[in-house]
């Protein structure tokens, strides 16, 4: 995992676009309603960004980049405490009760943002079909001692298994 220290500039950029949302009820709908959750994604996007010197972002509900070769990026960010163990894993909730719903990307991108936002981690990358594939399908209300999935089904798979930049 590649540690990354997070400017002013990435920060005000992310709050920039988390406000734009807040202030939009239909896309609140979109991305949920958790302003913090909207802003930390936002902030990975930008972070991912700039490590990749992609020029834009899409902003689809699908994918958020498109990389220099053409590939669609989903950025999967979280915050926390520490630095990650790579043991911990990278999860793609999903809206559907009863499967996973999948976006139309080509790969993960998956991102721990430190809650003071002054560093973060780029964690890896994969294949999305990989990821389905060796991922580990989780329904919503299993306890895993550490944390419980109360929102949704999730898949999830350790940062060990991704691919590294």
């Amino acid at each position: 995992m590649i540690e990354v220290e997070v400017s002013k500039d990435l920060i005000d950029k992310a709050e920039l676009r988390a406000s734009a949302v807040s202030r939009t009820s239909t896309l609140l709908h979109k991305y949920g309603s958790e302003k913090k959750r909207i802003f930390e994604g936002y902030l990975g996007e930008e972070i991912v960004k700039e490590y990749l010197n992609i020029e834009s972002i899409d902003d689809d509900y699908e994918y958020d980049l498109i990389s220099n070769k053409g590939k669609r990026l989903e950025v999967k960010t979280i915050s926390c405490s520490f630095k990650p163990h790579d043991d911990y894993f990278c999860t793609v909730n999903s809206s559907y009760l009863d499967s996973v719903r999948k976006q139309s990307a080509d790969y993960y991108v998956f991102l721990r943002v430190l809650n003071s936002y002054d560093k973060a981690w780029l964690l890896g990358y994969i294949e999305c079909d990989k990821f389905f594939e060796l991922g580990n399908f989780i329904e919503k209300g299993t306890d895993m001692g550490k944390f419980k999935f109360v929102k949704a089904n999730a898949t999830v798979l350790p940062i060990y298994k991704l691919n590294q930049f």
